[in-house]
């Protein structure tokens, strides 16, 4: 197999994989796939290459690839399919790794691989200090200082984590596709829930980020990055920056700081 020029980053989440196709600093491609431990990497390998093909991407056109995986059990096996796909071993981010941005944490090794990949994309494409409001599975929120330094985190429960919550544990609600409500007062039961749901996250991002900035010795600008962006970023006051593929960014930065080291 021959080496090109591509590279491959790929951030598994708790809902979903983001998958990037670099071309220098340009992202060329992207897609999401569900992440899901019961697969195979055969299976992985599949839907992976597939979809490469699908955007005319031959898989030997990759010179590497580097993944961050918070879902333990699919890290070796998106590693194995990977390394199937394009002929050689990606960078895992994990501890150790080089990046560029210090943390300033009781334990850095605890801080998740995700969150270092927001960071370090916050540094490289957008100036700091930065508050960066991850919308996913969880509500990340990761301060970062003109350090640059992992200054903080605070995690909440996600939107929709919060809103499927809500009808296991009340007989009566329903589940319900959310969307930005029309107003305050709702009228009926989804009316009432997409207000509940929607403004009361709108608060926690706009107190949150508050707080964080109140702390932090300049005043930050926020981004808004995740699969849930579109949902609440129209009714927040703070969020003055939207990167939904900030990770993948992310991920491109850290390849470049080590990819001599893991040759």
């Amino acid at each position: 197999m021959k080496i090109g020029s591509l590279i491959l980053a790929v951030d598994c989440g708790n809902t979903n994989i983001k998958v990037g196709v670099f071309d220098g600093d340009e992202m060329k491609a992207q897609f999401r796939i569900s992440t899901d431990p019961g697969k195979t990497s055969d299976e992985y390998v599949v839907i992976l290459r597939s979809l490469l093909l699908a955007d005319q991407i031959d898989p030997s056109e990759f010179q590497g690839a580097i993944l961050s995986s918070v879902v333990p059990p699919v890290l070796p096996l998106l590693e194995r399919a990977i390394e199937k796909i394009i002929g050689h071993t990606c960078i895992t981010v994990k501890p150790g790794i080089k990046t560029g941005i210090s943390i300033g944490a009781e334990n850095p090794k605890e801080l998740g691989s995700d969150l270092l990949c927001l960071a370090v994309g916050a540094k490289e494409r957008h100036e700091l200090p930065a508050i960066i409001v991850s919308l996913g599975t969880a509500t990340a929120f990761v301060a970062v200082s003109d350090k640059p330094e992992i200054s903080g985190v605070a995690i909440a429960p996600g939107i929709l984590t919060a809103a499927k919550s809500l009808a296991v544990g009340a007989a009566k609600l329903p589940q319900i596709e959310l969307a930005k409500p029309k107003s305050a007062l709702g009228k009926n039961t989804i009316q009432s829930m997409r207000a509940g749901i929607v403004l009361g996250f709108a608060g926690l991002v706009d107190r949150i980020c508050m707080e964080m900035a109140r702390e932090m010795k300049k005043q930050p600008i926020v981004i808004a990055t995740g699969g849930l962006l579109n949902i609440i970023s129209q009714s927040t006051t703070s969020i003055n920056r939207y990167d939904p593929f900030l990770s993948l960014y992310g991920l491109k930065a850290l390849y470049d700081k080590n990819v001599e080291n893991s040759k």
